[in-house]
């Protein structure tokens, strides 16, 4: 079996990143009405998940509307981003960069792809420039970094008890 060199991974994890951001800016390029249709589809299944789990719940679905959609969309776009800084974050690190500087680099890329994506939307019939999706989008790759980089604190220090206990 041939074995993968870093060259290759290097490529296979940086163009799941392009293809990730080309997905985003897609998703963004929707019109207003499209984009609202996605939203509602994806917040009826959501309903008809909670029914399933949680038996009748007309009553927390009686005022279902621009709320829970809006809601809905923000917690999208936090989970957008936070996936696309574990993506870079990942790719960078293949890429052989230190891990102080692969977080820096990865959440100024995600910041810098979240104002574009907003600019992008500015210029998309029914959207618009959010500045609050701007700092949604932030805390998500922020949320993302963090847990890498307590995820990778901990293992560290898991591995340094067990050299401790070896000796």
């Amino acid at each position: 079996m041939k074995k993968v060199s870093t060259k290759q991974r290097m490529y296979f994890h940086w163009g799941i990143v392009v293809l990730y951001m080309v997905m985003i800016f897609y998703l963004s390029s929707q019109d207003g009405t499209k984009s609202h249709e996605v939203s509602a589809g994806l917040l009826g299944y959501l309903k008809v998940l909670t029914v399933f789990i949680l038996g009748d719940a007309s009553d927390f679905f009686s005022g279902v509307g621009k709320n829970y959609e809006c809601i809905l969309r923000k917690a999208a776009h936090f989970t957008e981003y936070l996936i696309l800084s574990l993506i870079v974050y990942k790719a960078m690190r293949v890429s052989k960069i230190k891990m102080k500087n692969s977080v820096i680099w990865t959440l100024i890329l995600c910041v810098v792809y979240a104002i574009s994506d907003e600019v992008h939307q500015y210029f998309v019939p029914g959207r618009a420039f959010a500045v609050t999706d701007i700092m949604i989008d932030t805390a998500g790759s922020i949320f993302g970094l963090t847990s890498v980089t307590l995820v990778n604190y901990l293992r560290n220090r898991w591995i340094k008890q067990r050299k401790r206990k070896e000796m």
